[in-house]
């Protein structure tokens, strides 16, 4: 990918942010809503351990455990890790063993699984004795924190079962199990079952297979690829250097693994290191000094996980500076974090660094510590945020009336604009990192002036923007009374004298 197209797409979090603000979404209600269900991204690291003391040091994205021998504790320590984990279950199979073997009646018990004398086939066309005894099962995999549920056996209609299984039954058995698990927040893996993949990639979100080189039916597996879902796949035969350039050809995430399904893995895919690469500005995306406060992109090589993920609240009520097994470190200190993906980070600069004048800036994914990278500190290093997202053009600005500022909805001359500003330093009174502005708003230290078109303009309001994180600061400023109209005139807004970046303008006219 090029820088370039890099940073287009990084900067879609950035302007969010100011749309909702611009909007009157207040922060709480957008903090309160519940995280987007996790589906692996086509490019993701795993591990399949059924078997054995749980190795958690393994380097991959995604841990497939057992859902009854892992603890709920295991699984909060591989997400404190920044690791997913998908709970695998027997969805077609009776196991003698299990703590809730006693509930399943001899009536959905039919034969033995070929090579697992200890299974019996289940009627799946028993939903009303099966149903709720998956659903009791989907229950636990939630409340032990898992983010995704890999049901197995769930080809029962190929396979002697014992019952007059049909394709149709196994449908509306796999769509049912699909259906509970989405209630749940869980995605779902669609486990072998390849003649019915065209029927059910809509409704499953990645897909887990055995051995499909063994018996050569990869091909049955792309139409997942081709919609930008996952394919967890292991052979448990074969040499890895034979089948793991071909399965990285058709981008399938690859291992080679023991029958038992013990820690042991030989993956077909690796992690590079992690590399920090350059630190820009917020608002302004061009290389700038850091500030107290100051929202910045960080880019890279395996900054975090493949998959996107967006800020979270922690215990205290702030915005953490832990997420997805990422943390970024000025000078030692922690930064709360508002966007991690694999090629880039958002973070927001602690205010500990006012005073300092250079501060080493290290990224810590998982396990793994990034080189540092050395940059100047500054007061004040302001940054308008702008519509296009590429530093430049029309600002990311409020009207007076609450429409968002634009060629059809201009700011009236005398009127007040609410502009979104990063950068523009300390705040006073002093807030923790990471706070989210409610209540009385703390002001900026430095003095705030503005322009626009040229004219001085008069600020009425420079400080904390409300509702939102302390980092993004918002600057009410009166347009000039004897502005005249235009469709663009530049935006400059300074901060103990160091101006915004240039190039970026507003709507000023009479509607």
């Amino acid at each position: 990918m090029k820088s370039g197209q890099l940073r287009r797409k990084q900067r879609t979090p950035l302007w969010a942010l100011v749309v909702a603000l611009a909007l009157g979404v207040s922060g709480s209600h957008l903090h309160a809503q519940a995280p987007a269900m996790w589906k692996p991204a086509p490019n993701t690291t795993w591990q399949w351990q059924l078997t054995g003391r749980l190795d958690m040091s393994v380097e991959a994205d995604v841990f497939d455990v057992d859902l009854f021998d892992v603890t709920a504790a295991q699984v909060a320590e591989l997400r404190s890790r920044g690791r997913r984990v998908i709970c695998y279950l027997s969805a077609g199979s009776f196991e003698r063993w299990r703590p809730d073997a006693g509930l399943f009646p001899d009536s959905i018990k039919g034969n033995t699984l070929d090579g697992w004398p200890d299974e019996r086939w289940l009627d799946i066309r028993r939903l009303d004795v099966l149903g709720p005894l998956m659903e009791a099962r989907l229950d636990l995999c939630k409340a032990k924190g898992f983010d995704a549920v890999e049901p197995d056996n769930i080809d029962a209609y190929v396979n002697r079962s014992g019952f007059p299984l049909t394709y149709s039954d196994q449908l509306r058995y796999n769509l049912f199990l699909a259906e509970a698990a989405h209630r749940r927040g869980l995605s779902i893996g669609l486990k072998n079952n390849l003649d019915q993949v065209r029927d059910l990639l809509p409704h499953y979100d990645w897909a887990m297979n055995e051995e499909c080189f063994q018996y050569r039916e990869c091909h049955k597996l792309q139409p997942f690829v081709e919609a930008g879902k996952a394919v967890f796949h292991v052979e448990y035969v074969g040499d890895p250097a034979t089948f793991c350039a071909q399965a990285n050809a058709l981008n399938f995430n690859s291992l080679k693994k023991n029958l038992s399904l013990d820690a042991y893995r030989v993956p077909c895919r690796s992690s590079p290191g992690v590399a920090l690469r350059e630190v820009t500005h917020g608002a302004s995306f061009l290389p700038a000094p850091l500030a107290p406060g100051a929202i910045v992109s960080i880019f890279g090589r395996n900054l975090g996980p493949a998959a996107a993920a967006a800020l979270r609240l922690d215990s205290a009520g702030r915005v953490s500076s832990e997420l997805e097994g990422v943390r970024v470190y000025y000078d030692g200190l922690a930064a709360p974090l508002l966007f991690v993906r694999a090629d880039q980070v958002n973070a927001i600069v602690p205010f500990g660094v006012d005073g300092k004048t250079r501060v080493d800036v290290q990224l810590r994914y998982r396990d793994h510590l990034s080189d540092i990278l050395s940059r100047p500190v500054a007061q004040t290093s302001p940054g308008v945020f702008t519509k296009a997202g590429n530093g430049s053009g029309p600002a990311a600005l409020v009207n007076e009336n609450g429409s968002v500022n634009s060629a059809e909805n201009p700011a009236a001359a005398g009127s007040v604009i609410a502009v979104y500003v990063a950068g523009a330093g300390a705040l006073t009174p002093r807030v923790p990192d990471g706070a989210v502005m409610t209540g009385e708003l703390p002001k900026l230290i430095h003095p705030v002036t503005a322009t626009i078109g040229g004219r001085d303009a008069r600020v009425q309001y420079a400080g904390a923007a409300p509702g939102f994180v302390a980092g993004l600061m918002q600057v009410n400023v009166s347009v000039p009374e004897d502005m005249p109209d235009a469709a663009s005139v530049p935006l400059v807004i300074r901060a103990a004298g160091v101006e915004s970046q240039p190039g970026v303008t507003m709507s000023v006219g009479r509607r």
